[in-house]
């Protein structure tokens, strides 16, 4: 089974700022090449990022930049199965072309945290990170390089197909079912209303029916989507049946935002605050 792994790291904590990428390409299920870039984001480094990564301004100096990678890469990645280890860089490729004007990526994106949590029930709700995954597993690497990132990703992967029984395709068509069973769209925004353009998501109880929400929401221009994806600009949190029982939307929302998705998580209270502003 043929399938692509890929990890990537970026200069601050916008997403698109992709400074770093890795790739291994799996072939009849051996690791039969890899290839690392370094990406001059065209944009400012955080000291936290470089902390994590180590990677510097005059690390980049000269190198290319994200569309000139990018054109080189397309090739490799066209309709092929990549993995990634959570919804990060899937995310960040797709900012990043969209920050730069070229034509999204053409693939089938499989998480590889979804392919573990479903195969290891000991992953199903915590400790599918890489850095834990790798330790179980004796998995030494580097971690915050992408390229040994992606390596470490490949590793566990495997081991998933194997454990599982499953190949890299059926996973995707696994994915993409139970992603299909779900509405992604409540209702879609009218292009009108001074919020129009962006996405909320509600989660929790909430003083008002989801129906009133979803109608008072898109009065303001609002769209209302029924899961976390890409778009969603907002999750608007109602009451937690407990300060520690956070629903999977408000898990995935954090996820993003911790890996630089521009997505503000608002109570109840500062929601109905911003609609009446």
């Amino acid at each position: 089974m043929n399938y692509l792994v890929l990890d990537l790291e970026t200069a601050n904590p916008d997403s698109a700022s992709i400074c770093q990428v890795g790739i291994v390409l799996v072939e009849n299920g051996e690791i039969a090449g890899t290839l690392s870039r370094l990406i001059d984001p065209q944009d400012h480094f955080d000291y936290w990022n470089i902390k994590v990564h180590g990677i510097e301004p005059e690390h980049v100096a000269g190198c290319p930049t994200f569309p000139e990678v990018l054109d080189e890469l397309s090739p490799l990645l066209h309709q092929r199965i990549i993995v990634t280890h959570g919804s990060f860089d899937r995310l960040a490729i797709a900012r990043a072309c969209q920050k730069h004007g070229v034509p999204a990526v053409d693939a089938y994106w499989l998480d590889n945290q979804t392919v573990v949590r479903r195969t290891w029930q000991q992953f199903a709700k915590r400790g599918y990170s890489l850095g834990n995954l790798a330790q179980h597993f004796g998995i030494e690497f580097r971690h915050h390089d992408a390229l040994e990132d992606a390596v470490a990703t490949a590793h566990i992967f495997r081991r998933a197909l194997t454990e599982s029984g499953k190949t890299a395709s059926d996973w995707v068509s696994t994915v993409a079912a139970r992603a299909h069973l779900r509405t992604s769209i409540v209702q879609c925004g009218t292009g009108e209303g001074p919020h129009a353009g962006k996405t909320v998501v509600f989660t929790g109880r909430l003083r008002v029916t989801r129906q009133e929400a979803t109608r008072l929401a898109g009065e303001r221009g609002f769209t209302v989507g029924a899961t976390i994806s890409p778009e969603t600009t907002i999750l608007c949190v109602g009451t937690e049946r407990t300060t520690s029982d956070k629903s999977s939307k408000v898990r995935e929302a954090e996820r993003l935002v911790a890996g630089g998705h521009p997505l503000s998580i608002l109570s109840e209270a500062e929601f109905w605050q911003l609609m009446s502003a």
